[in-house]
């Protein structure tokens, strides 16, 4: 009866402190990359009309774990209105939005685990420089899958470890939606269709990583 008793207690602790069944053999390890498929409007609509990523996903952002010395889990991201580092779980589930995005977890295979530290420390020196609304790998601004791509470029010697992929701002019908139109006049300059580029999309498809882990996205969990 004890037994029974300690069971269910720590089954309503668990729930009561908002953790996910699905994590508690799951534990994320620095480096990996979150995608995540928002529900907003605007950007991340417009982003979804042009890219796909694994198993239908439309992802429209990704960020990268890192765990500090005290193992607090953060994400390191392009975003908005500059690079940063969130709490994990500010990044899984954002206070301001009315539905939680769907995130998933890639993992860097083994060959390129070593990359990782060196990855980090790349990403987080950009901390603070502004979001490249531009999508120009050259402006020293970054976009979420670019930051990713240039810490590991860094980290390999200035050799590239996910590929860059000719950039499309063209739905399915092969024309340039409104939002883009409006999104590149503004900055005067020519939609960059055809360029080299990253994409969350293709990111989450890429040879060089495993999905590893989906995150719930109906309720809020411990960072850890």
């Amino acid at each position: 009866m004890k037994r029974l008793f300690l069971y269910f207690t720590i089954n309503i602790l668990c729930f009561a402190f908002g953790q996910e069944s699905e994590t508690k053999n799951f534990s994320l390890k620095n480096g990996d990359l979150i995608f995540q498929e928002a529900y907003s409007e605007n950007m991340s609509k417009a982003i979804k009309e042009v890219t796909a990523g694994i198993e239908g996903y439309n992802f429209t952002h990704v960020g990268m774990v890192w765990i500090d010395s005290l193992n607090t889990v953060y994400v390191i991201d392009a975003t908005e209105p500059q690079v940063r580092v969130i709490p994990l779980r500010e990044f899984l589930y954002p206070e301001k939005k009315n539905r939680f995005p769907k995130s998933v977890v890639g993992r860097l295979k083994e060959t390129y685990q070593p990359l990782i530290p060196q990855a980090i420390k790349e990403a987080l020196k950009q901390v603070g420089k502004g979001y490249d609304r531009a999508f120009n790998p050259n402006n020293d601004l970054y976009y979420c899958s670019e930051l990713i791509y240039f810490a590991f470029y860094k980290a390999n010697h200035n050799q590239a470890v996910f590929p860059l992929n000719a950039m499309t701002f063209k739905s399915s019908n092969g024309e340039y939606s409104s939002y883009w139109t409006e999104h590149f006049r503004k900055l005067n300059i020519p939609i960059p269709e055809g360029e080299p580029g990253t994409n969350p999309g293709a990111m989450s498809q890429s040879e060089v990583i495993d999905i590893v882990h989906y995150f719930d996205s109906n309720a809020p969990a411990q960072s850890r």
